[in-house]
């Protein structure tokens, strides 16, 4: 299967709003109560003032159809928020690839997420993304928030065959009190 991955403008709400009104029918559980305000009834105003707050990403197979959808809030601080992947695309590495054009898009900066507390397989693939939990209570909506850190450039080390080796130190790969 492949997919590519298209910003939407203003004028694609009705794209979008057909991907999120699925998503919200199909998978309520993996949203918090707030985002299911903006669902099937709300009018095409509405729909307009929402896509023009934030950046969304729609994912688009092989037919053309659109098959999920990530958005991204908050400047300077980004939130990866309302992340689904349709049951046709899942386990086929679209979801990665939704994240990792979410974190390429924030460079230096943390991206921050919520999660449902309950949703094990999700924070399973979140932490398997590079974040990690920040909170262990979940909020009022019953939510846990990650965080992916930005990586920084003095954080970076060569690889363990890269760096020199003192005579008649331990083999590469080992300590001396190995």
């Amino acid at each position: 299967m492949t997919f590519r991955i298209e910003p939407l403008a203003p004028e694609d709400w009705a794209r979008w709003r057909q991907v999120r009104v699925r998503a919200l029918g199909e998978d309520p559980d993996a949203f918090a109560c707030s985002a299911h305000v903006l669902g099937a009834q709300a009018p095409e105003r509405q729909w307009r003032e929402a896509i023009s707050t934030r950046r969304v990403l729609l994912a688009v197979d092989e037919h053309g159809r659109d098959v999920a959808m990530v958005g991204v809030v908050g400047d300077p601080d980004p939130e990866l928020i309302s992340m689904w992947v349709a049951p046709e695309a899942r386990h086929s590495g679209l979801g990665r690839r939704l994240v990792d054009a979410v974190v390429g898009e924030a460079g230096d900066r943390d991206v921050t997420l919520r999660v449902m507390a309950q949703n094990a397989p999700a924070i399973a693939f979140y932490r398997g993304c590079g974040f990690e939990l920040e909170t262990r209570t979940p909020d009022a909506e019953g939510t846990l928030t990650m965080r992916r850190v930005a990586p920084s450039a003095t954080t970076t080390w060569p690889a363990p065959a890269g760096r020199p080796r003192r005579s008649g130190g331990p083999p590469p790969g080992r300590s001396a009190d190995q």
